[in-house]
């Protein structure tokens, strides 16, 4: 592996916001249920990195665009949604983290209500994370594109009947 190629060091770092948000998410889900302080400031710990890790996969993605966008079999459209989509998921992980992160520091023991707001504000990012990697996946794979048009009702050149 060579970590000072754009496209492996990008293929590296953007799964860890998308695998992260599901744990942070778990860990949040138990910390509301079973407010232990350690356990919700895990949790607001795991949503920090998890913005982070949403800034580090951004800001490889536009080199690694550059070194594959006119590759053959690289799908061009693709990479566009799979930007918008990850700069969307981008802003609310970010949110997510430094909403955690204030959290953190003026909570001397944070309790349940302390976890609620990252936790429903994560579970946002993480539905974009989510078709965020969807997006991505289109790149190299165009089987994975849902069509753009419906298919026609009728063969060309021949009218239904609509009487």
């Amino acid at each position: 592996m060579n970590l000072t190629d754009p496209q492996q060091l990008h293929l590296l770092v953007n799964h860890l916001p998308v695998i992260g948000a599901i744990w942070t998410l778990l860990v949040l889900a138990i910390a509301l249920v079973w407010p232990a302080p350690r356990l919700v400031r895990t949790g607001l710990l795991l949503v920090v990195l998890v913005g982070l890790g949403a800034g580090a996969a951004f800001l490889t993605g536009e080199p690694a665009e550059e070194k594959i966008e006119h590759l053959p079999g690289v799908v061009e459209p693709a990479i566009h949604e799979h930007e918008e989509m990850a700069e969307r998921a981008l802003y609310l992980s970010i949110a997510a983290g430094v909403l955690a992160l204030a959290i953190l520091i003026r909570a001397r023991r944070p309790g349940r209500g302390a976890a609620l707001a990252p936790f429903l504000v994560l579970a946002c990012a993480a539905l974009l994370l989510g078709i965020t990697a969807h997006e991505g996946g289109k790149i190299h794979r165009p089987e994975l594109a849902t069509p753009t048009s419906a298919p026609a009702l009728h063969p060309p050149g021949i009218q239904g009947d609509d009487s």
